[in-house]
């Protein structure tokens, strides 16, 4: 019995499959013809772009752009502000995707995307995390990028920052 509804099963899904290529075979030739290459048709609706045109939304598009660099630079600097002056303290380091990066993850649950300025400054700065309650000192906007310098008991790192980041 078990073997009479395999088989049942079996032909039920070839006859299908079969179904499936003829119709599309079949659609296949009747919407194409394989001599010619199809053309796209331009829709009534769609409007005529000119190089002017184009122009005009190339410096629109930066515009906005800048903007919103403007407006995610200004939430870095308030947050890196609040950090220093509350003197919050850097609890991880964790994986970041790209070489030489970290997620820097700070006690009020702040996280910054950033980079070592020279080779080994996250490990030392990781190695320091346990032992000491490591902070900011001072940052400032350089050609690099934000720079924040870490400071602890005899040492400090000098860190860049990408930008801000979620938890994960």
């Amino acid at each position: 019995m078990e073997w009479a509804v395999l088989a049942l099963a079996l032909a039920l899904v070839l006859g299908l499959g079969v179904i499936s290529a003829l119709r599309d075979r079949s659609q296949r030739h009747d919407t194409t013809d394989l001599r010619e290459p199809r053309r796209l048709r331009p829709r009534p609706d769609d409007p005529d772009v000119t190089p002017e045109d184009e122009a005009e939304l190339a410096r629109e598009f930066a515009a906005v752009e800048a903007e919103g660099a403007h407006a995610l630079e200004s939430l870095l600097d308030l947050r890196l502000r609040v950090l220093s002056s509350r003197r919050v303290p850097l609890r991880a380091i964790r994986a970041a995707p790209g070489p030489h990066t970290g997620r820097l993850a700070f006690a009020d649950s702040t996280v910054l995307l950033a980079r070592a300025r020279r080779p080994g400054e996250l490990y030392r700065l990781a190695l320091a995390i346990p032992d000491n309650a490591v902070t900011i000192d001072t940052w400032s906007h350089e050609q690099d990028g934000t720079v924040l310098t870490f400071t602890w008991p005899q040492e400090s790192a000098e860190i860049v920052v990408i930008g801000l980041d979620q938890q994960d």
